[in-house]
């Protein structure tokens, strides 16, 4: 087919049609402006917001076909990639139609002098790319677009579409009742948090249950400050991104607007780890019943793909006071089980406790050789002995600060 047929085709899209009403779509299907410089200054601007790399043209139309709503990629991603068949045939209608638009623009973009071979400021890879191109560039064997449907039902199970494959983490915006995707999250992973390493195996082996849809609980980090329960869970955000998890994180502020988060994350088929950190409640704050009431027996309960992973400081989370043994309130038992309820519905509490100083040692010394940090060991454990006695402490976070200090020394 002609470059000008299969630009004309792409109006026969039934479920993509999105696609025709994309600025940059709609240009690409003109190829009389291939050298138009309105339209390279368009795909520069995408190459350097969306982190392309290679051929701009190209890489532009797999990211906007994936990133996509439409009625297909949502049941897709809603039911573990599985799809009827009258979906599927009008899925692989539309694929045999964007392969042709596709193998055009990179035929006429591939030599392209400024878009065939661009490199970003800074390059972030689209999720499964590969697959996308075994689907849409290299189709050899699958001319009626089947084999591609069962392949990009797949994709959008593992990754998503939308802002669910652009984010690994999101923040949950109570006053505008949405998600927020996290463009700066964390790139912590197990291999750099040192010990603890029971706490570690526990948290994947339940995070690993709660993918495979097995029954898992609900988690309680809990112990002193800096030891890694917070980076722990980020951690997990990395390490299962691939395998479909998405953490989300609830203000304490937020917690009355519990039920609507439940709602809008029930419709995705992804599963969730709402954190909830740094979680602790003053004798008279009554925020704890909403969170009580979803994560058990409220009248709004825990979809399915959701569970709840928080830190504390405090093992039963809600402040104990010794007037709650005095027996002075009438039935003052039924007081403090009402303070511990909370606690009680992570059905695994994980203890991180403080290191003693051979371990804080070995955790300095480690770290600094895997950050090329030069310093004898002697020098480096006199001055861990020398900033604990102004920091109040041996942990993770105070072993940071000790070696940001010492490489800004050096």
């Amino acid at each position: 087919m002609n470059e000008m047929n299969c630009c004309a085709n792409l109006s026969n899209l039934v479920i993509y049609r999105a696609l025709l009403s994309d600025p940059i779509v709609n240009a690409l299907r003109r190829p009389k402006e291939f050298f138009a410089p309105e339209l390279e200054g368009l795909l520069l601007v995408a190459a350097e917001e969306k982190g392309l790399t290679g051929i701009i043209p190209l890489e532009y139309l797999l990211s906007a076909i994936v990133h996509e709503q439409n009625v297909f990629s949502a049941v897709a991603e809603k039911n573990d990639g599985k799809i009827g068949e009258g979906l599927a045939r009008a899925a692989a209608h539309d694929i045999v139609i964007m392969r042709e638009f596709v193998d055009d623009v990179f035929n006429r973009y591939k030599n392209h002098p400024l878009l065939g071979n661009y490199t970003p400021t800074v390059f972030r890879p689209l999720p499964g790319r590969s697959k996308l191109e075994k689907i849409l560039l290299h189709a050899e064997g699958d001319a009626n677009g089947r084999q591609a449907v069962e392949i990009l039902c797949s994709y959008y199970n593992d990754y998503g579409y939308g802002a669910m494959l652009d984010n690994g983490a999101f923040a949950w915006n109570g006053e505008l009742e949405c998600l927020s995707g996290t463009k700066n999250y964390s790139d912590m992973t197990f291999d750099k948090l040192y010990g603890y390493d029971y706490q570690k195996e526990e948290l994947i082996r339940n995070t690993e249950a709660f993918l495979e849809g097995k029954p898992a609980n609900n988690v309680l980090l809990f112990g002193d400050r800096g030891t890694g329960k917070s980076s722990s869970i980020k951690a997990l955000g990395n390490a299962f991104f691939e395998k479909g998890l998405r953490m989300v994180e609830v203000k304490r502020h937020d917690f009355a607007g519990l039920p609507k988060v439940m709602q809008e994350l029930s419709r995705w088929g992804k599963k969730f780890i709402v954190v909830l950190d740094d979680l602790s409640f003053e004798e008279f704050e009554v925020e704890y019943k909403a969170l009580k009431s979803i994560l058990d027996g409220g009248l709004e309960v825990k979809p399915d793909n959701v569970l709840f992973y928080a830190t504390s400081n405090r093992r039963n989370i809600i402040k104990e006071v010794w007037q709650d043994q005095n027996m002075s309130e009438l039935h003052s038992r039924d007081s403090i089980n009402e303070k511990i309820s909370l606690a009680d519905r992570f059905g695994i509490k994980l203890f991180f406790d403080s290191m003693d100083q051979e371990q804080y040692f070995r955790l300095l010394e480690n770290k600094a050789e895997a950050e090329g940090l030069d310093i004898p060991k002697e020098e480096l454990r006199a001055a861990a002995v020398k900033w604990e006695m102004s920091h109040t402490g041996r942990n993770g976070r105070i072993a940071r600060q000790l070696l940001d200090y010492l490489h800004g020394r050096s």
